[in-house]
């Protein structure tokens, strides 16, 4: 109401001065919110959040070139552009060139006119993965509506007086009230901000209003913002999005900074990197075009499911391979393939497609190069390094079973084990680099899939490796010739070499040890060969046979410490280990100790024949030089026998089974080594025996004989020294005789008897010696024979068949005792 004279009355001056305090009060609160605005955008510029893109400089300047040329058709624009580029790409001062054109690309999306570039909603800051204030917004709008309500009312009351006559008093204290209710805190948060907060958790990062509990799977809610139940409970179930995605994340830093998980990769995250983007670019669009609402909770919701599946398929592969790595993971993630579900499978054969990448890298380079890099100890072949040359095929690498994947077994594995060995012998060791280059692995890939045609390439290439391997060695390196020449010289079955070896070397190793010269045994070998067939074989085979002296000791002869030697080298030396030559020698020597009394017992049998005439007036010695000839007929059949046995039944035997062996069953360099092994045991077999007794029990009965050998040879001695003194008697009877003397006097001995005191003191040592020996012979035979019959070993018991077929010398057994008793003494007839 007016006064009189046209002025203000004092109630009107008091409702314009609150009015002007409600002007002043909206002001400061849209002062104080812009300024919070500025705040929040300042932090989030000077945040670290990238955008879900990957940086490609050569990518955004291929975008930002055709968006030029859409809207230039002349190119120059692009042109320009392009010379811009060439500059920033050699610049060296900027570092995130990317992020630079990144932004430029952004910006330039943003509406030409200046209202809508002074839009806080606009698209492109959002799309860089920015919260976008649409709250601001919103206070702006209702601060500009608010400030209009009130500067039209001031002017309608300043100029209608009707106007603010019929208007209530009351109803501007219900615009303030309704103006206050307006404040973010009491009015309900707005769905735009949560689909906005959400979009960070979604990547592992707290948002204004959710944010990640201190426990693993959970999130929770600022109870300070007004959110509906029902809106809470579909944010608690897009926020498992977020935590699946921060414990994978979390595993894949983890690994790749570890460096124990070579083979994890982050593709299967690029899709969901996708979608979020595709999220970020829908939440400003408040309508489609078609008049539709955009993004909402609900959408959203629907929108993430499959990713959700996803990733809690690939959680659950976290928390089950979180201490696995390399073949062991592939393996744990192809046991999941067998699930029923289809699109579990499909996923998962899609996820080993990428996680085996680097497993069929290797594989490949393995079976078809025999290159093995493996930093992280991730394959399943492992790497030795500090074995020796000779041994590398044995023990340089072997398989890893705790990496071996699932989908190859065993028997495959060995394959694969076997290419990448044969594939280093043939480069190291055949020196066959140039097959290599030219004729394998040509065009070949590996990759995950069909099981059938990985089983199918590793065949061809194992059967393409270990033919040429096998080749090789039976042409280049004469595997075969090296074999025959150590069954015929160090095994003695070449017969006239190891004879006249024998015959040369007789005198000579009769001698002490320490007396014997190498060069003499070497010029003695040469003789044996030149003289024998062994002329005619391979000069290449000769050149590697050699004599060895064995280490001395205290009372040796050189029957002890000689022996043949022959020599090998690579790659022969592979199957022909120091290991396989030491058994050698071992049968070796066992054989040629054989010889030694097989050459020997020929001796005493011929000295016996020679000498039967000259000794036979010797009427006292008949019957022992008679039981003398019986034992040492015996001896000598029982080392006919064992020699039989073992060159005949045993090495020819093993050795045609080891030809056919090598000719129809072997196919790769394993079997080939087996094939050896298996011959050499059973070549061997009865000086490694694993009853130590029998081979003790053995050479002891062959140290009898020998010992046998010489009593027999004490006596002969004797034998034919009697009768030379016979024979002097004889002729100085004689002499007697023709100077007419008596023949014979009573002074002189005897003509056709042994004198007295020889016949009581040297013929019953002589006598009782050989009873010794030959009681010892038969009784360690028995027990020998014996002890075959006993033995589990089928090539043992067959032995003491052969050797006692009539078992004549287990009934011989009994009368070794009655033999004992019998006195060393000799009757005169």
């Amino acid at each position: 109401m007016l006064a009189r004279n046209g002025q203000p009355s004092g109630d009107q001056m008091d409702l314009d001065d609150q009015d002007s305090a409600r002007i002043s009060t909206a002001r400061e609160g849209h002062d104080a919110r812009i300024a919070a605005a500025q705040e929040y955008c300042l932090r989030i510029l000077g945040s670290r959040i990238a955008p879900s893109l990957v940086s490609d400089d050569v990518h955004i300047s291929d975008l930002i070139k055709k968006k030029l040329m859409r809207e230039d058709t002349t190119s120059s624009k692009a042109i320009r552009f392009s010379h811009l580029y060439t500059k920033l790409s050699s610049c060296s001062v900027l570092t995130n060139k990317w992020s630079v054109l990144y932004f430029l690309l952004a910006i330039s999306d943003q509406p030409s006119t200046a209202a809508k570039e002074n839009s806080l909603s606009a698209q492109p800051t959002s799309f860089l993965g920015l919260h976008n204030l649409e709250s601001t917004r919103v206070h702006q709008q209702q601060y500009d509506t608010e400030y209009e309500d009130i500067n039209i009312s001031t002017h309608a009351r300043r100029e209608s007086p009707q106007a603010r006559t019929t208007q209530p008093r009351d109803s501007a204290y219900t615009d303030l009230l309704n103006d206050r209710n307006t404040d973010s805190e009491e009015r309900e948060v707005d769905e735009a901000d949560l689909l906005r907060d959400l979009i960070f958790v979604f990547q592992g990062i707290d948002g204004k209003m959710i944010k990640f509990g201190a426990e693993s799977g959970t999130c929770s809610i600022d109870p300070s913002f007004n959110i509906s139940s029902p809106t809470r409970g579909l944010v608690k179930q897009l926020t498992e999005l977020g935590w699946l995605y921060r414990d994978i994340n979390h595993y894949i830093k983890t690994t790749l900074e570890e460096r124990t998980a070579g083979l994890v990769g982050q593709h299967e995250i690029v899709d969901y990197f996708r979608l979020i983007a595709v999220l970020e670019a829908n939440i400003t669009k408040d309508t489609n075009t078609d008049g539709s609402k955009g993004l909402s909770l609900k959408r959203l919701l629907v929108w993430t499911q499959d990713s959700l599946q996803r990733l809690r398929l690939m959680a659950v592969m976290v928390e089950c391979c979180q201490d696995l790595h390399g073949g062991a993971l592939i393996s744990m993630v192809h046991d999941y393939t067998q699930h029923g579900d289809p699109l579990i499978q499909q996923f998962l054969h899609h996820m080993l497609e990428r996680i085996s990448a680097p497993f069929y890298v290797m594989l490949q380079r393995w079976i078809y190069e025999g290159e093995l890099e493996d930093p992280c100890g991730e394959f399943f072949i492992a790497y030795n390094p500090d074995v020796d040359e000779v041994e590398m095929w044995q023990k340089k690498y072997s398989i890893r079973k705790k990496m071996l994947p699932a989908f190859i077994g065993v028997p495959l594995a060995e394959k694969i084990l076997s290419i990448g060995k044969s594939l280093n012998f043939l480069r190291y060791k055949c020196d066959d680099a140039e097959w290599l280059q030219q004729s394998h692995g040509v065009g070949k890939s590996l990759k995950y899939g069909d099981i059938a045609e990985l089983e199918g390439s590793i065949d061809e290439a194992y059967s393409g490796t270990s033919q040429r391997l096998l080749h090789l060695l039976s042409t280049k390196f004469k595997l075969i010739d090296h074999l025959t020449a150590i069954k015929r010289y160090i095994l003695l079955g070449q017969g006239d070499f190891i004879q006249h070896l024998m015959e040369s070397l007789g005198s000579n190793l009769s001698q002490p040890a320490n007396t014997l010269f190498r060069h003499n045994l070497t010029g003695t070998l040469e003789t044996a060969i030149r003289s024998s067939n062994a002329q005619y074989d391979d000069p290449e085979v000769l050149r590697r046979l050699d004599v060895r002296l064995l280490e001395l000791s205290q009372g040796d002869s050189g029957w002890d410490v000689f022996s043949l030697d022959y020599h090998v080298d690579s790659p022969i030396n592979t199957i022909l280990t120091p290991a396989a030559m030491e058994k050698y020698l071992t049968m070796f020597n066992f054989l040629w100790r054989l010889k030694r009394v097989e050459y020997a017992l020929l001796s005493a049998w011929r000295r016996q024949t020679t000498s039967a005439r000259a000794i036979r007036p010797i009427q006292e010695l008949v019957p022992e030089l008679h039981h003398c000839r019986i034992v040492c007929s015996e001896m000598i059949h029982f080392i006919c026998q064992l020699q039989y046995y073992i060159l005949f039944e045993v090495l020819e035997c093993s050795w045609d089974e080891l030809l056919k062996t090598i000719k129809n069953d072997t196919t790769d360099m394993d079997s080939l080594i087996n094939a050896h092994t298996k011959y050499l045991l059973d070549v061997t077999f009865l000086v490694a025996s694993r009853d130590n007794s029998m081979m003790r029990r053995l050479l002891e009965l062959l140290a009898t004989i020998l010992d046998y050998k010489v009593a027999q040879d004490n006596l002969y001695n004797f034998a034919l020294a009697e009768i030379e003194r016979r024979e002097r008697l004889a002729q100085k009877a004689d002499w007697r005789t023709r100077h007419g003397q008596w023949g014979l006097t009573d002074e002189d001995e005897a003509l056709d008897k042994i004198p007295d005191e020889q016949f009581e003191e040297v013929v019953p040592s002589l006598l009782r010696a050989l009873n010794e020996y030959s009681m010892q012979f038969k009784r360690e035979l028995s027990e020998l024979l014996v002890l075959l019959a006993e033995d589990g070993d089928s090539n043992l018991r067959f032995l003491s068949f052969r050797l006692d077929f009539n078992e004549f010398y287990l009934g011989s057994l009994k009368g070794v005792s009655m033999d004992a008793g019998r006195k060393s003494t000799v009757v005169r007839l």
